[in-house]
């Protein structure tokens, strides 16, 4: 049962969405044809193209229409049989048991910080005790991320515009939910289901090896840890066969899908920085910048952060699902969405940010004038593409630079509290703390 505080918030969440759903026709066009809500990953409207060719006996796949894979496109296709409206009020339902298993997900990081503090009080120097969690902290963060989740205008857009970004991030969210709870079938069930759809959550297998890997005595086993890449690994086969069946024995999907994902053939502007990227790239240089890209995406980042964060796997998981959301291929502000609800989790680590109002006020100009600036260049026709991508890059620039913050504000409050808040003198003047 929810606490008052927790319905109250469902409450207000609820209302949002319904408000703009039903009432806000203008609204919800608006959002339905927004690039920067809906990609050609994501599109309800592919969707139903996709499920139009199903019962056509035509394959989704042959053209550059469908980008979901078999699994989905049967699920879709059932749904599909309810009138609009009730596809609506689904996509309200989906997106609000997202909040719920953001905010289950955010109470259980918040014990696990909270137990770890004090189990290792011991090492901690006492003049940073003002730096320590309280019990006090985890519910009133937990209830942030709640309200977050409810009224965070990327998340309600995503709902309006029907973008399967909603069924996505659900999966992204359970998948975190049973990576705190230590629930190792339904981590991998979840995760191989997103990775399938999107390829790019693929790389949180490492920080789930490191997390399902320790035993009681929190030591990590190898022998634990392969047995769970291998089941991983087994599953994500026995999907790729179960859509390679529902596909009527078909491999097609694969172009269709990871192809897609992958090479980037589609430059429909999006929050991405591929599409302006590869427009003006010349060809026999794409494959070299394709492969550059991608890896950038999925393996730049994997070992040097698994390695420095390898005893905070639950911080690890949040970082490396923000770095792909921000540099996937076809981005969206629901990607955003997923990882910005969070955010109130590391709310004490804010006190270190550097760039904090930088990073508030670029966001928000890039949120008001990517409209604009599309408005100008397709409509008006007294700007360009620049002028898109400059906000896009404005964009992208203030999500790097809260990462980056992030991490230092994180690497510093440990510093202080195993070495105290006095920063001893060396040659007679204060030291300066720098992080490797």
């Amino acid at each position: 049962m929810l606490n008052r505080v927790e319905a109250r918030y469902f409450g207000i969440g609820l209302i949002l969405r319904i408000f703009f759903v039903f009432f806000q026709s203008t609204t919800r066009n608006y959002f339905e044809n927004s690039g920067e809500f809906v990609t050609p990953l994501n599109s309800w409207k592919r969707i139903i193209e996709g499920i139009y060719l199903r019962q056509l006996n035509v394959s989704p796949f042959l053209g550059s229409i469908v980008h979901e894979t078999p699994l989905s496109l049967l699920l879709y296709t059932k749904l599909y049989i309810f009138k609009d409206e009730y596809i609506e009020v689904l996509f309200i339902i989906l997106d609000l048991l997202s909040a719920f298993f953001t905010y289950k997900a955010a109470h259980h990081i918040l014990i696990h910080l909270y137990n770890r503090q004090t189990d290792n009080k011991s090492a901690y120097k006492e003049n940073s005790k003002v730096l320590w969690l309280t019990k006090d902290h985890i519910q009133k963060s937990a209830h942030t991320v709640l309200l977050c989740a409810m009224v965070n205008p990327l998340s309600i857009g995503t709902c309006v515009a029907k973008s399967s970004l909603v069924i996505h991030n659900l999966l992204l969210t359970m998948t975190f939910y049973f990576f705190m709870t230590y629930r190792l079938i339904p981590f991998i069930l979840t995760l191989c289901l997103a990775s399938s759809i999107s390829m790019y959550p693929i790389v949180l297998i490492v920080p789930g090896l490191l997390q399902f890997s320790s035993n009681a005595n929190n030591k990590r086993s190898i022998v634990r840890m392969f047995l769970v890449f291998v089941l991983f690994v087994c599953t994500n086969v026995t999907l790729l066969f179960v859509n390679f069946h529902i596909n009527h024995q078909s491999w097609s999907f694969i172009n269709a899908i990871y192809h897609f994902i992958f090479y980037v053939p589609d430059y429909t502007p999006n929050t991405g920085i591929f599409w302006y990227f590869f427009t003006e790239m010349f060809e026999h240089f794409r494959s070299l910048f394709v492969w550059t890209f991608q890896m950038h995406v999925v393996l730049l980042y994997l070992f040097p952060f698994t390695i420095r964060l390898r005893n905070d796997p639950a911080f690890l998981f949040w970082l490396l699902c923000a770095i792909f959301c921000i540099f996937k291929s076809y981005p969206a502000y629901g990607d955003v969405a997923f990882y910005i609800n969070y955010l109130p989790i590391w709310c004490f680590l804010f006190c270190y940010v550097r760039n904090g109002l930088v990073i508030v006020c670029m966001l928000l100009v890039a949120m008001l004038m990517t409209p604009i600036t599309w408005y100008l260049w397709i409509y008006a026709g007294s700007a360009n593409a620049n002028f898109y991508f400059a906000m896009t890059l404005v964009f992208n620039v203030a999500q790097t630079f809260l990462l980056s913050d992030l991490l230092y504000a994180y690497l510093k409050r440990q510093f202080f509290v195993k070495n105290g808040l006095n920063i001893p003198n060396i040659n007679g003047s204060e030291g300066q703390v720098e992080f490797l």
